[in-house]
């Protein structure tokens, strides 16, 4: 009798995270994918990066709770990021819209991939994941900050982003990842308080 009433508020508390998180989730999506963000993205390397984060997030909450998968779901996920995180592909994405959308909707994918893995992971191996994603990200903006002429088009002369824009999207990658850093340590102690 206990468990079933501490499930049935599991499922309960779901429902509730469902009904946020799925709005939210397709608000996001389609606020990044508009002919209006596309067209500021190609000038803008800082929307460009941040739409990535976004559209990942996005399908992360599409998914996370909602749908439980094998965990080595992750690494397909990281395979798609990392791909457009080439600098040759990076530009590609940024300057050809074609690329461009499929760089959303595998970033969109990537987060859902993630959402599907890390549900039925455990807290440990979930922040090992969370801490390595963290990483790699500060590696990348650090490239990014010191102004690593391959993702400007200064090495691909197709790309939209000159390499003075790179420091800002730097502090824009830092901002994002401070955001995310501060909403999963809250929920950690939230969770561990309450």
């Amino acid at each position: 009798m206990i468990m079933r009433e501490i499930f049935a508020e599991d499922r309960k508390e779901d429902h509730k995270v469902w009904k946020l998180t799925y709005p939210l989730a397709i608000t996001i999506i389609l606020s990044m994918v508009n002919p209006l963000t596309e067209a500021l993205e190609t000038q803008q390397e800082w929307l460009f990066m941040t739409s990535h984060y976004l559209l990942a997030i996005s399908g992360f909450l599409l998914t996370y709770k909602l749908i439980k998968g094998k965990e080595l779901l992750i690494i397909p996920a990281a395979a798609i990021a990392i791909v457009w995180h080439l600098p040759y592909f990076y530009a590609m994405a940024g300057s050809m819209t074609l690329f461009r959308i499929m760089c959303d909707v595998s970033m969109v994918a990537v987060g859902m991939l993630i959402g599907i893995s890390t549900s039925s992971m455990s807290t440990l191996k979930w922040l090992v994941l969370f801490v390595l994603w963290m990483i790699v990200d500060t590696i990348f903006s650090i490239f990014l900050l010191l102004q690593f002429p391959a993702y400007s088009n200064s090495v691909y002369s197709f790309s939209p982003f000159n390499l003075n824009q790179e420091v800002s999207t730097a502090v824009a990658m830092w901002i994002v990842m401070s955001v995310i850093i501060a909403f999963v340590l809250g929920n950690f102690l939230r969770k561990l308080l309450f």
